[in-house]
């Protein structure tokens, strides 16, 4: 190489460099910034990161909704058949099993999903549970002879402890006041986003939200159920939410509300998916959709102003968006782009026909001006979804009662295929392992003579001694904070 030639390769070389280093700074700027300052250009650049765009799914579970929608049934009832009242059931946490069965058709598809998952691989046992390493973010409890018990806990900060907290506290409101016939269980929950998170995938966890693919783990309730309250905004329980919404909307009748598109948002969560949704609909005159800077609390408004609107966008971040059960408490119409992350009850979502309870719209939002548009001439059409959501979710699936019922299903359908006993050939999902043994009908009747006969427990259930009982509920919240963050009372 002549000495003209090396000398054009060294001037080059920096310029490439720079080019180089622009682009990557360019990337990461359009990842991570939370402002409405990134060129459309170079968001189709961005990598999909944590929104896999291809990736969707949807359910539909029309006929777990149809006896909502059979007034001939219901007419036809006798007088003697409990059937669930909004107003008189919704916040009753004590229905018994064929109440909730009764009352919430579809809600636990996905226990019995996950029931048949394990049944088929011969169930799950505590020396499984004993496998998995505890990640920041994870729990392990047990039930034992009805009560609730902390074995061990890992929470890298404040958010994690919380979080953490509120599940245990949702279980424990759950649990019926006969316990007599309550599981012996022991299980690890995760409360992060993602089961990738806790590389869970494969493994018997209880988890937020899923993805079609990740059949191991078992959904369960968000924390928020309980309460949140994030350091930025103060949100409370979903009760109270829901109870402020109600309030809101009898201020707001439909024929009142703006017939505007609302979404608020943190940009960098997904930044390709929640960006397209924004270059889609804000030159729209039905559009207001802006992005959230917490730190400024820019474009902040809250929940019950949400409601002011007559759609609202949802949109999932990192994983799934636990703003969804927020949105369906307004009496107005949902419009969500085919999810790919599910929670425990998204298997009630309608898309369409007479159930329809939301409006889906593909993961670009490339049909999302049409479908607005559609329902802005179809008043009518739209207020029946907007009915439709708030009579699925609002007064049935996202009640007090229902959440209640799911906790318990979960225990029940949990002990179906747990087996206390590692010794043993793995329970077969005939819930015997996991339930506990009452032998007192044996002992009333063995009470003459030299202290009576041992009762036979040749085919009674297993009894379990667990080596360690952990700490009760009630004494593990009150502990200190940071004795939260990492516990351990495990033999």
């Amino acid at each position: 190489m002549s000495l003209r030639q090396r000398l054009s390769a060294r001037s080059v070389l920096p310029w490439l460099a720079a080019l180089f280093g622009a682009f990557v700074f360019s990337m990461w700027f359009g990842m991570n910034s939370d402002r409405d300052n990134v060129h459309p250009l170079l968001n189709q650049l961005i990598p999909a990161g944590h929104c896999a765009c291809q990736q969707s799914t949807t359910f539909n579970c029309s006929s777990c909704l149809a006896p909502l929608y059979d007034p001939i049934s219901s007419a036809n009832e006798s007088s003697q058949q409990w059937t669930f009242q909004y107003g008189r059931d919704d916040r009753n946490e004590g229905l018994h099993r064929d109440q909730c069965q009764a009352a919430f058709p579809g809600l636990f598809e996905d226990i019995n999903r996950a029931v048949e998952f394990w049944k088929s691989r011969g169930g799950i046992t505590r020396r499984d549970l004993d496998k998995i390493s505890l990640r920041n973010g994870m729990a392990r409890g047990m039930i034992y002879e009805g009560e609730l018990r902390a074995l061990e806990t890992k929470a890298a900060q404040e958010d994690h402890r919380r979080k953490i907290l509120a599940i245990f506290s949702a279980i424990h409101r759950a649990l019926p006041l006969d316990r007599s016939d309550l599981p012996n269980i022991e299980f690890i929950f995760s409360i992060e986003d993602k089961v990738e998170d806790v590389l869970g995938n494969g493994q018997p966890l209880w988890t937020l939200g899923r993805t079609a693919t990740e059949e191991s783990v078992w959904l369960m309730p968000d924390f928020g159920f309980w309460a949140w309250d994030n350091p930025r905004i103060s949100i409370g329980p979903y009760s109270e939410v829901v109870g402020r919404i109600k309030k809101r909307e009898d201020t707001i009748p439909w024929s009142s509300k703006e017939k505007k598109l609302v979404w608020r948002g943190k940009l960098s969560f997904a930044p390709k998916l929640r960006r397209r949704l924004l270059e889609v609909a804000k030159s729209k005159p039905w559009g207001d959709v802006k992005e959230l800077v917490w730190s400024r609390k820019d474009n902040l408004i809250s929940m019950e102003d949400h409601c002011r609107y007559m759609f609202i966008a949802h949109v999932e971040g990192r994983a799934f968006s636990s703003s969804l059960k927020y949105r369906q408490a307004c009496r107005s119409v949902i419009v969500a782009h085919k999810l790919q992350f599910l929670q425990h009850h998204h298997y009630l979502l309608q898309a369409d026909g007479p159930q329809q309870n939301y409006v889906e719209v593909e993961r670009d939002f490339s049909d999302l001006s049409q479908k607005i548009e559609e329902l802005l001439a179809d008043e009518a059409r739209a207020r029946l979804i907007a009915d439709n959501n708030v009579r699925v979710f609002r007064e049935r699936y996202l009640t007090k009662a229902a959440e209640a019922c799911y906790w318990r299903e979960l225990m029940n359908g949990w002990a179906e295929v747990f087996s206390n006993n590692d010794n043993n050939t793995r329970n077969k999902g005939d819930g015997n392992n996991g339930t506990r043994n009452n032998n007192n009908n044996n002992n009333n009747n063995s009470n003459s003579g030299g202290g009576g006969a041992q009762p036979d427990t040749a085919d009674a259930p297993d009894t379990w001694a667990p080596d360690g009982l952990g700490v009760r509920y009630e004494s593990f919240i009150l502990l200190e904070s940071k004795d939260m963050m990492l516990f351990s009372d495990r033999a």
